[in-house]
């Protein structure tokens, strides 16, 4: 996204929780919620995609365990952005 609003808080936040960004490309934020809605039949925005897509790569990384719970936070419906995922 180009700029976030309270990027500055966000940046913050990460920094004082010892936390850390992760970057999806906007295939990855558009394929991820394909792939949700296959495992889970939930169609998520490409915000709630970005997350996943995240996720994925944490995992991969093996910054999050296998065994470790997460929690992925979706805020709108991959219907307010029908025209993306047109094919």
């Amino acid at each position: 996204m180009p700029k976030a609003i309270a990027d500055f808080l966000i940046l913050d936040t990460i920094r004082a929780s010892r936390g850390t960004a992760v970057a999806a490309s906007d295939e990855e934020m558009l394929e991820a919620p394909r792939e949700i809605g296959h495992l889970e039949g939930i169609f998520v925005a490409p915000e709630g995609g970005a997350c996943y897509a995240a996720l994925k790569k944490l995992r991969g990384n093996g910054q999050i365990q296998p065994e470790e719970s997460v929690v992925l936070f979706n805020t709108g419906s991959g219907l307010k952005y029908l025209e993306c995922f047109a094919r």
